[in-house]
């Protein structure tokens, strides 16, 4: 049995080993890949917020251009129709003269609008300023600049070397990358190489001009605990299964082993058992086969009825031992009963025929319960305080009171006492306190657990203590009625 035991602890606690480490690997599996997908989308939505940044930048550089065309005092544009291309021309004139080499002055057609133009109205000179800011856009996003006079030129060429990357733009649009991505998560802009902790992206240069080198990276402080955060469902999903797991690994551990116990009470019970009913059984048939085989006189056969009357009376009170306790825990407390204390002791003290010092202490103490029983538990307490006390001068005490509305009873004598380790396994059933192969006192293990279940059954509670200097002390304690 033993043996058996320890094989299924043994796989079971492989089993159980196995599945705590398979689901801790499946949640760091689980966690790396959420990390790089993480890792994978903050840095795509970094490139393209940086995309948006200088496309942003772009767009103020074409309003600006565009403001130029608007400005009269800058340049002057006018308009005519070409007869034989059938298109308009467009002519942007400065007004400040080109220096060397350069031109003040530029024409060109739109084949873009298509009707007949002949002066520049406020609608044709929006269209065409449209268009040269679609022509300027296209050439920034190819990373040239077209001089379409001396002076456009100069300042376009002046504004795209020297317009920077706006940081609160690029900023503003890393969180809308990241709100698409699905990410919500703080973070803090570094250009420059600053000193920041966390996980940080690659650094990419915002730079728009050469030699310089302008680096910018976001970095996140919180990113782990975020992705914890994500993976919370799973992470206790899986902590859950462990602590189930584990949980259903204990209960099965402690069934086996009290169902082992239980084994090893119930065999030392039917040893002690077999060995009782042995003694009276044998006495019974020897005697009915004396009185069967022998004539005798009425007399002798008298005393040979006695014996089986006697012998049998054993075999009654035997049954009635395990019965009562198994009775008793089906139905619990079966009367409500007047007690008095002092009565049943004094009771219990008259039936016991042995010369040990049997005292009540104390005032007497009325209470309602189940008489038969409680009497029984007092008389089982008294037996044992007895039997087990192998002094010279043997005494047990009784004493009753009301404490905090509850009647205290108390058993104690001046016998060896019970061991720390033993104490709260005597009121085990089946169970007594080992004596190696030394049995000088009889018994079946069921007088505690049988006081146990009758205190249980009045809804109280019994524990035993050291009595000092030597000895023990049970103590019952059952809810007060008067």
């Amino acid at each position: 049995m033993k043996k058996n035991i320890r094989f299924i602890f043994i796989l079971m606690s492989v089993c159980v080993t196995g599945i705590a480490l398979l689901q801790l690997y499946y949640s760091y599996t689980n966690y790396n890949v959420k990390q790089a997908s993480f890792e994978k989308d903050v840095e795509k939505a970094f490139s393209e917020a940086i995309d948006s940044a200088f496309v942003v930048r772009d767009e103020n550089i074409v309003k600006e251009f565009e403001g130029w065309l608007r400005d009269t005092t800058f340049v002057t544009l006018s308009c005519k129709w070409d007869e034989i291309k059938q298109v308009p021309v467009f002519t942007i004139k400065e007004r400040k003269p080109a220096g060397p080499g350069g031109q003040n002055e530029l024409s060109m057609n739109v084949m873009e609008i298509q009707d007949r133009v002949d002066s520049l109205t406020p609608v044709v000179k929006d269209k065409f300023i449209a268009k040269m800011g679609d022509m300027v856009r296209s050439g920034l996003k190819k990373g040239v600049v077209w001089y379409y006079t001396q002076g456009i030129g100069e300042r376009l060429s002046k504004r795209k070397d020297e317009m920077q990357i706006d940081i609160n733009v690029l900023e503003s649009e890393y969180i809308l990358a990241l709100k698409r991505k699905g990410i919500e998560l703080p973070f803090v802009l570094d250009v420059d190489g600053g000193n920041q902790s966390g996980f940080c992206t690659n650094s990419y240069n915002i730079g728009v001009k050469n030699p310089e080198d302008r680096q910018v990276r976001a970095c996140f402080n919180n990113a782990e605990l975020y992705l914890l955060k994500q993976l919370k469902w799973i992470i206790i999903s899986s902590l859950l299964l462990i602590i189930i797991t584990l949980f259903c690994f204990w209960y099965t551990a402690k069934v086996l082993l009290s169902q082992q116990k239980l084994s090893e009470l119930k065999d030392d019970f039917i040893s002690n058992m077999t060995h009782e009913i042995h003694s009276p059984l044998a006495s019974v048939i020897i005697t009915a086969e004396a009185l069967k085989g022998f004539e005798m006189i009425k007399e002798e056969r008298d005393n040979y009825i006695d014996i089986i009357l006697y012998q049998s009376a054993k075999l009654t009170e035997l049954t009635d031992d395990i019965l009562t306790g198994v009775k008793l825990e089906r139905k619990g407390q079966l009367t409500n009963d007047e007690i008095s204390l002092k009565d049943i002791t004094l009771a219990i003290i008259r039936d016991c025929s042995t010369k040990v010092n049997i005292q009540y202490i104390g005032n007497d103490v009325v209470f309602r319960g189940d008489k038969k029983h409680i009497t029984g538990a007092l008389s089982n307490l008294v037996e044992n305080a007895v039997k087990y006390n192998l002094e010279d001068d043997p005494v047990v005490e009784i004493k009753g009171e009301v404490k905090e509305k509850e009647v205290v009873i108390t058993v104690s004598d001046n016998g060896p006492g019970i061991p720390n380790e033993y104490k709260q396994k005597v009121f085990d059933e089946f169970y007594r306190i080992p004596t190696g192969n030394v049995h000088t006192v009889k018994g079946y293990g069921l007088g505690l657990s049988y006081v146990k279940k009758v205190v249980k059954a009045h809804k109280g509670s019994v524990e035993v203590k050291d009595n000092h200097p030597k000895g023990s002390v049970f103590i019952i304690r059952v809810p007060y009625e008067a």
